[in-house]
């Protein structure tokens, strides 16, 4: 959640991006059949548009995702890595872009015209230069297969039944949603579409001169960030952001890609290369960049902006540039951000009423205080196509003209959840200047092991990022699984530093 984003951002229409894609207003878009049904309804580019439209959308890219993060050597190392493997593609000619998005969600994906991102999140994950290369060599198999441009498509799509659930709502505050998922919404590939990308990626591994069972690698590093997820959420979806939100996992994609790495064997000159990529990394800057506001389990802390809150229990939070959401894996989600009074020093019941949700029938609002700032609070049942959706929304007199906003929406309605929704926004509070302070970015650091170390004692000098500091260290660091590595090798910990 940026602060340069603030006062672009503070519309109404933000609060139902969340609720709508959990209706079903959106069709799901994880089979193929579902996915070539919207790539023939909404095929609207051609092949000439690629680099139209991959320019038109990168600084919309880059800005969702927290910026370009730049470190040195970092970005000319992933540049490298890249331009080798699209030299080797069938689209060699491209003016070929390779961007880290600042961002600790693991992801990566491309745009047409030979846009390709990858986080650092998903750099934090990969244990060597190889498994990086598979990434990047599966973003540049979609490319060349064009399969980008039919997932443009489908969110072109996306925006016209936003726009559509407007005018079967009569709310103009929906129909805002459809002119925004466009650029929010990543559809998924296809199933059919992934295993072209996955064969095209293990292709160029190989021709580049790595090993071409980086690819199945790299698939089984990101199924065990999957279930890692899933025990720290206790979603068996796992994160809801990552990579496989928008490439699908299937049972066999890992198989397929091991068969297809033992075709044909190539004279390999760069290797796995992790010691070259573990000094890439050194020292990079590891989840939540304080600039955007930090999580710490539940615990949403903004030491900018100087405000700091705790998701309801039993939900994950997730941030990002527009605002900061938390979901709970049964259909419950949470939406926040800073909004802006057009009328200064009006009350927050005045407020709610006509200014944020003025296009909604509000009759009944609640005024209170939360930790001694004037509020307001109402709880609606609204109707979605046929589900009932109650939402429970909170203005909260942040200062200056500011409101800290939460929205929370469940198909279900009862006193527990109702609970959980009251103590999170009553949690809001602002944040004082040695706490905001004292708040530390972690960081990556690269150690080796000595003779005689015990997993315990490397477990004592990690950050505190984790409710299972273990299972993250062991993630991060798969040469763990079996015991401590013998003397002088070496691993990714992570440590708070400026």
């Amino acid at each position: 959640m940026r602060k340069s984003a603030l006062h672009k951002r503070w519309r109404p229409a933000r609060l139902f991006i969340v609720p709508v894609i959990a209706l079903g207003l959106l069709p799901p878009m994880t089979t193929s059949a579902n996915a070539n049904l919207l790539d023939n309804l909404f095929s609207v580019f051609e092949p000439g548009d690629d680099q139209k439209i991959g320019a038109e959308q990168h600084e919309r890219v880059v800005a969702q995702y927290g910026g370009e993060y730049i470190q040195e050597g970092l970005n000319e190392y992933i540049l490298d890595i890249g331009l080798r493997l699209a030299f080797v593609s069938e689209m060699r000619d491209l003016p070929w872009r390779f961007t880290i998005l600042n961002s600790p969600v693991v992801n990566a994906f491309a745009l047409p015209g030979g846009y390709v991102y990858i986080t650092r999140g998903l750099l934090s994950l990969a244990t060597n230069e190889a498994e990086v290369a598979g990434v990047l060599a599966h973003e540049i198999g979609h490319v060349t297969a064009r399969h980008g441009a039919a997932r443009q498509s489908r969110a072109t799509g996306i925006g016209l039944l936003g726009v559509l659930a407007g005018v079967l709502t009569g709310s103009s505050v929906v129909q805002e949603l459809g002119q925004q998922l466009g650029g929010l919404y990543v559809a998924s590939y296809s199933r059919e579409q992934e295993y072209e990308a996955d064969q095209l990626g293990v292709r160029y591994l190989g021709k580049a001169g790595y090993p071409r069972e980086a690819m199945a690698d790299f698939l089984s590093r990101m199924d065990a960030q999957t279930k890692y997820m899933a025990a720290m959420t206790g979603n068996a979806g796992g994160g809801s952001f990552d990579f496989f939100a928008s490439h699908p996992q299937t049972g066999d994609r890992i198989e397929r890609a091991a068969a297809s790495a033992n075709q044909k064997a190539d004279d390999l000159d760069r290797k796995f290369e992790k010691d070259r990529y573990l000094a890439a990394i050194d020292e990079m800057l590891y989840g939540d960049d304080p600039k955007e506001g930090i999580i710490r389990g539940r615990e949403f802390l903004h030491p900018v902006l100087r405000f700091k809150f705790m998701a309801p229990e039993d939900f994950q939070l997730i941030n990002s540039a527009q605002a900061v959401y938390a979901v709970d894996g049964k259909g419950s989600q949470m939406v926040f951000d800073l909004g802006k009074q057009a009328n200064s020093g009006q009350s927050m019941a005045n407020y709610l009423q006509r200014e944020w949700l003025a296009k909604l029938n509000v009759p009944n609002v609640t005024s209170m205080e939360v930790n001694g700032a004037p509020a307001a609070a109402t709880r609606l049942a609204l109707d979605r196509n046929g589900t009932t959706v109650y939402l429970t929304a909170v203005a909260i007199d942040f200062g200056n003209g500011r409101v800290a906003r939460f929205a929370y929406q469940s198909t279900v309605s009862n006193s527990r959840l109702q609970e959980k929704f009251t103590q999170s926004f009553k949690s809001f509070q602002p944040m004082d200047a040695a706490e905001a302070a004292a708040i530390k970015p972690a960081r990556i650091e690269i150690e080796a092991v000595t003779s005689g170390e015990s997993l315990s004692s490397i477990l004592s000098g990690m950050a505190d990022v984790s409710k299972d500091k273990e299972a993250l260290f062991i993630l991060l660091n798969p040469a763990f699984e079996d015991g401590v590595p013998p003397s002088g090798q070496q691993y990714k910990n992570i440590k708070f530093g400026g």
